[in-house]
């Protein structure tokens, strides 16, 4: 989209159009949503009961934090496929570490975010200062960073019974009739949004997603940008990967493998634009409520695995299709009105 950029980093439209298209896009995912539950509840007596939209909750919260590390990439036009590897093994290291040590207590939910945040700088130093496209150099750190959980792991996994009692039981928690993870997920949710609208800083990442060269021309320092959505990403990587180690209890090496694909449907069912510099974080948890609800219905009639995998994709497919087809109109609606002409 065609962007300007105020001195305080934030960019702004000569019209509204772009912004309406947004809400339309979001709003018709809040449809679909209801619609699919809709159908799923008349497939199944199952699916329309207190505790199965539970259920869903649990499933979708975690889903929603990785949703929202990968949509800060990808507003700068990036890519990171490498995120469900940095979940493995940030919380494949916090579970170990704390059943090593069980004295650490609640200090070892630093350990994930530090070990995230740091695999997220590898990452967006990689793209930004070493100018390696984001889908390459993320595909090579989604392997290394794999290999490492493997190497530091030995073929050994961490059991439930060694985990603490706290991180077990506060995964499962209930807080007024809400479970604590989906608590978690709104929080992000909502501290992301409200930076992403009023702070220059986080401004800038649409600013750098919607014309990097426009961006780096009129000033923004455009590697350091990029290099904040990639440490933020990995930092939220780190929290979602230690909140699925203490879900699943017990705590493999292949912990979150192929979440990246999960996380990048997400984004891009919620409305961010794969070419960047648009989409909201609210939308991006609307997309993971979406893939956990088809999951869960499935999972109820009985789907076999390889056909939720399948129109797992088959989403993604759809969803940047439609993305295309909305930037292309955008595009065609403001060359028009800068012209003079009517639509």
């Amino acid at each position: 989209m065609d962007w300007a950029v105020e001195r305080t980093g934030q960019p702004v439209t000569g019209n509204r159009f772009a912004e309406r298209a947004l809400r339309v896009r979001v709003g018709g995912v809040l449809v679909f949503l209801v619609l699919l539950s809709f159908a799923f509840g008349v497939a199944s007596r199952r699916f329309l009961t207190v505790e199965n939209a539970r259920i869903i909750a649990f499933n979708a919260a975690i889903l929603v934090i990785a949703a929202c590390a990968e949509a800060l990439v990808v507003i700068t036009r990036n890519l990171d496929v490498s995120i469900g590897s940095i979940m493995g093994l940030a919380g494949y290291l916090a579970a170990d570490l704390v059943a090593r040590a069980p004295g650490l207590g609640y200090a070892i939910v630093l350990v994930p975010l530090l070990v995230g945040a740091l695999l997220g700088v590898l990452n967006g130093s990689l793209v930004a200062y070493g100018r390696v496209p984001s889908i390459v150099a993320t595909l090579g750190t989604l392997s290394v960073y794999r290999g490492v959980t493997f190497i530091y792991a030995r073929g050994q996994e961490v059991t439930s019974t060694r985990l603490p009692h706290w991180m077990l039981r506060g995964a499962d928690l209930m807080v007024l009739g809400v479970p604590s993870l989906v608590i978690v997920a709104v929080a992000v949710v909502a501290l992301l949004t409200a930076l992403l609208s009023t702070r220059p800083a986080f401004r800038q990442l649409y600013a750098v997603g919607s014309n990097p060269q426009a961006a780096y021309f009129y000033g923004l320092r455009t590697r350091r940008v990029v290099l904040l959505a990639y440490t933020l990403s990995g930092l939220l990587g780190g929290l979602a990967g230690f909140l699925y180690a203490a879900r699943v209890g017990t705590v493999t090496v292949i912990l979150a493998r192929g979440w990246e694909l999960s996380a990048l449907a997400a984004v891009v069912i919620g409305g961010v634009s794969i070419q960047g510099g648009s989409g909201n974080l609210i939308g991006v948890a609307f997309g993971a409520i979406v893939l956990a609800t088809i999951d869960n219905g499935l999972v109820l009639l009985g789907v076999p695995e390889f056909w939720r995998m399948f129109i797992q994709g088959a989403a993604i497919i759809l969803a940047v299709g439609v993305d295309a087809l909305i930037d292309r109109r955008i595009r065609r609606v403001l060359e028009l009105r800068r012209a003079g002409r009517r639509v």
